[in-house]
């Protein structure tokens, strides 16, 4: 959740412009989740094709297999990153309709698609208004992440070292979650505790404790 003390943008903790300050998550931010949710649909539906394992073309030509070959088993990865993807970006609209004080979002054919484009239509409201834009724009950020690693190994977030941010529980340990840094990134969050560094600064302070 967003902290109000100092006018930093609450995604990648860098100091707001002047302009800026009525916002909760400034501009490159704002710009780097409209082109998430731009290209999500399209990765979630490449992702039906990674759904058999094996599947998609051979070297030679299509794949084909035999009618004496057993039923390839499901990838549920696969399956799950699809499933939660379409499930994140509901339940997401239907807060901000909550917010609005609109009635429940409704789909015409492809939900997914149609959520992701009302959610990038109503982003310039959430990250003026909405309390939680950060967390929005971390479960996105990390929708895409999964989704493209899957789809292109170069891609795929790398662990680099664990959370040394302090533990809920005991402010005198560390947190200890294994942290993951898709390459490209301007950020790392913790998927345990939420905490969000610039990935340079992180780097340092990983270095240090080594």
């Amino acid at each position: 959740m967003i902290s109000t003390d100092t006018p930093s943008c609450a995604v990648c903790l860098h100091t707001l412009w002047a302009d800026e300050q009525h916002r909760y998550v400034c501009r490159p931010c704002e710009r780097r989740t409209t082109d998430h949710l731009d290209q999500l649909p399209d990765l979630i539906n490449d992702l039906h094709g990674l759904l058999t394992p094996g599947s998609g073309r051979a070297p030679d030509g299509p794949r084909t297999r035999s009618h004496t070959d057993p039923p390839a088993p499901i990838r549920l990865d696969v399956l799950d990153r699809i499933t939660a993807a379409t499930a994140a970006l509901d339940s997401w609209l239907t807060d901000w309709h909550d917010h609005l004080e609109w009635p429940a979002p409704t789909y015409r054919s492809d939900p997914l698609a149609e959520a992701a484009a009302a959610l990038r239509t109503n982003l310039p409201w959430a990250v003026e208004n909405h309390p939680a834009v950060d967390d929005f724009a971390r479960e996105i950020g990390d929708l895409h992440s999964d989704a493209s690693g899957l789809l292109d190994p170069t891609k795929r977030a790398r662990r680099i070292g664990r959370c040394p941010a302090p533990a809920a529980d005991d402010d005198t340990q560390p947190c200890g979650a294994v942290l993951r840094y898709t390459p490209g990134a301007i950020t790392v969050t913790c998927r345990w505790c939420r905490t969000t560094w610039d990935a340079l600064d992180l780097g340092a302070a990983l270095a240090l404790a080594v």
